[in-house]
């Protein structure tokens, strides 16, 4: 899985306004420089997170962005989807493969990829920023 700039700024920004809980608002200024993110790449990213129901903003002198839900609530894959469209280990699984691949009935690698893009956006449902930011995975220890 090929995560873009997009979505790694995206979710370091969500972390970043996790950190202040449901009701802590930041501008984006503050969250390019606490993450020395580009601020106009922040400026595209929200405007999509919110389209996402993922932050609000408020306008104002004591304005700024904040979560729509708690951490504990918003998944990884919700932030991912949300900037970079459904998330996929890559052509070989999913729709995609199906419709532009001519070996698809007869492809011994196959059952892989599928196993892999499942195993994946289970994994990025299951984590919310809460997560991240406690350092928790779940399922972390399993691999231990």
């Amino acid at each position: 899985m090929n995560i873009s700039s997009r979505g790694r700024y995206g979710l370091r920004a969500m972390c970043e306004l996790a950190r202040g809980g449901l009701q802590h608002k930041l501008s984006l200024r503050e969250i390019a420089l606490k993450q020395n993110l580009p601020l106009r790449y922040m400026e595209h990213l929200f405007a999509q997170l919110k389209s996402a129901g993922l932050v609000d903003s408020t306008r104002g002198a004591h304005g700024g962005y904040s979560l729509a839900r708690v951490p504990e609530e918003i998944s990884v894959r919700e932030v991912l989807q949300a900037l970079e469209g459904q998330p996929s280990t890559g052509q070989c699984a999913g729709q995609n493969c199906e419709e532009e691949c001519p070996q698809v009935d007869d492809c011994p690698t196959r059952p892989l990829w599928e196993h892999m893009d499942f195993v994946t956006t289970d994994l990025m449902t299951r984590v919310s920023l809460a997560d991240l930011l406690s350092g928790n995975i779940p399922g972390e220890e399993e691999s231990e």
